[in-house]
């Protein structure tokens, strides 16, 4: 339904800019499809957040390909990822499965990106993983919208795990969060 409103749209953009270029309505059918985008970009990472919240068997690193591949299903988005085959614990595979669904429903949401890299990697002492858009970005030190919440989210899980997520945004220069899951950890706990 929303792709058929912009369809709609477009068609009366295009009736309007021939009759009248210079009407004021074109201004508001802008603002309308903006709303139906940012609407299309919410219900999308809805079905993002709707997909298993565990592995269902697969490895992390099958689970983080489906959900790439998804993805790419739903919006335009060019994704690049490096995905060692990294084994921990079933909870912490989980753990970092969840974290790669949020950031990227954090992306669909908020980052109007072009691009999306996605790292794991098994670095001596540790596995590292990192999401990096070229979104709109922002400043996490002021930053009070619905996007910090998943990222407190983020946070949490990466701490709940014994390790760190640091989060690197500038306004207009995209996002990059790096979050460490330590090895020894693991190796206690298997």
């Amino acid at each position: 339904q929303l792709f058929a409103a912009m369809m709609m749209l477009s068609a009366l953009r295009s009736v309007v800019n021939q009759n009248t270029p210079e009407a004021p309505e074109l201004k508001q059918i802008t603002t309308i499809e903006g709303v139906i985008n940012e609407a299309q970009a919410e219900m999308r990472a809805l079905l993002l957040h709707l997909r298993p919240t565990t592995l269902e068997g697969k490895s992390l690193k099958q689970g983080i390909i489906a959900l790439l591949q998804e993805l790419q299903t739903k919006i335009r988005i060019q994704i690049k990822w490096e995905l060692a085959d990294v084994h921990l614990s079933a909870a912490s595979e989980d753990n970092l499965f969840r974290i790669v669904q949020e950031l990227l429903s954090n992306t669909l949401r908020h980052a109007k990106a072009k691009t999306l890299e996605v790292y794991l990697k098994d670095l001596d002492t540790s596995v590292v993983l990192r999401v990096v858009d070229d979104g709109v970005g922002f400043d996490p030190a002021t930053e009070n919208t619905t996007g910090s919440y998943g990222l407190s989210n983020i946070k949490e899980r990466a701490e709940s795990l014994g390790g760190t997520a640091k989060v690197i945004s500038f306004p207009d220069q995209g996002t990059s969060v790096e979050v460490r899951v330590p090895l020894s950890k693991e190796v206690s706990n298997d």
